[in-house]
């Protein structure tokens, strides 16, 4: 991610300014106050890092369009956003039992189940008062949207854990609302604050919301993929969950005899040993699935890149077709 934001930087100049303010600003959010507990879980994500991708996006498609009033003026929005992201976290690795992330104990690990749904309510509180206090009021309807989707995406996954008869259609639906829709608010709410057309709102709406598909494909590819030191959790996590994912399913299609009814008894979570996953891990890998999953998530951001036309080239816009490269590109 670095190395994304250096080359960003290099041409981009005000780019780093924006990152820079809300990062400070972000930490400043969650200023500590008592109890300690609350507060040291509500910030332990926030100082363990983070990707930062959807307050860039706020800022980049603010100036894609020609915003004029300076970084103050996304501030809130850019972070509000990057606190129901890390508050959806929290409350996912209380779901999925999770220990590790991002290299540390997870808040749930550190502080018990208890504290960390209390700080992830105490984040989303945070976040929905930076955005009730900026002046556009469509903000609040656009991030609420965001957060009912999310919500709604959370359970239709649950609800599909251990469904080996899931389809990709059903998958689409569920990253469709759980991450595209935070991706595209972020966008739009950008384009908006940057006061752009119709035309350009709409353009990178549908960049972000297609971005965020193809961001969360190439996640459960690194899933499968990616070594346990650069994931900063356990590698297969999701087939150990019980999740059918997009490279998951694939692989249940392709997959034929004792290798599929592995696969299947593993996603069932008849078959918990860590070895038995592994085994899963290396039926996954014979089958083409990754390259097959890698695929689409390209064919997704090459679409995004394609919603660009409408707007004017820029800094911005190059800096927007870079991050679409890198969220399939990396390998974390």
């Amino acid at each position: 991610m670095e190395r994304l934001w250096s080359e960003i930087q290099e041409f981009n100049g005000g780019f780093a300014e924006s990152m820079d303010l809300i990062e400070k600003e972000l930490l400043a959010s969650l200023s500590h106050a008592s109890p300690d507990a609350l507060y040291d879980a509500s910030r332990h994500l926030i100082l363990t890092g983070g990707k930062k991708v959807r307050p860039a996006l706020v800022a980049l498609a603010y100036d894609a369009v020609g915003g004029k009033r300076g970084p103050e003026y996304i501030l809130h929005i850019a972070i509000a956003v990057e606190l129901i992201h890390t508050a959806t976290i929290i409350h996912d690795d209380i779901i999925d039992r999770s220990t590790m992330r991002r290299g540390a104990k997870t808040v749930n690990a550190q502080w018990g189940n208890d504290i960390a749904l209390i700080a992830g309510d105490l984040i989303f509180s945070k976040a929905f008062g930076l955005v009730g206090a900026h002046e556009r009021r469509e903000m609040s309807e656009i991030i609420s949207g965001a957060c009912v989707h999310l919500s709604e995406g959370e359970v239709l996954e649950t609800l599909h854990t251990g469904d080996i008869r899931m389809t990709e259609e059903v998958y689409l639906e569920i990253i469709e609302r759980k991450t595209a829709s935070l991706f595209e608010a972020c966008t739009r709410c950008g384009a908006l604050l940057g006061d752009g057309t119709g035309e350009e709102a709409e353009a990178l709406s549908r960049y972000g919301y297609l971005i965020g598909i193809g961001f969360q494909m190439t996640d459960d590819v690194l899933d499968i993929t990616a070594g346990a030191g650069k994931l900063g959790k356990p590698v297969g996590a999701d087939i150990g969950l019980g999740k059918p994912t997009f490279i998951i399913l694939h692989a249940l299609k392709e997959a034929r005899g004792r290798e599929k009814a592995l696969l299947e008894r593993v996603i069932r979570g008849e078959m918990k040993d860590p070895k038995d996953v592994k085994r899963a891990l290396d039926v996954i890998r014979r089958t083409n699935s990754i390259e097959y999953a890698n695929k689409r998530a390209e064919e997704f951001i090459k679409r995004a890149k394609g919603e660009l036309a409408p707007l004017q080239d820029s800094r911005a816009k190059k800096s927007l077709e870079l991050i679409a490269d890198y969220a399939i590109k990396r390998d974390f």
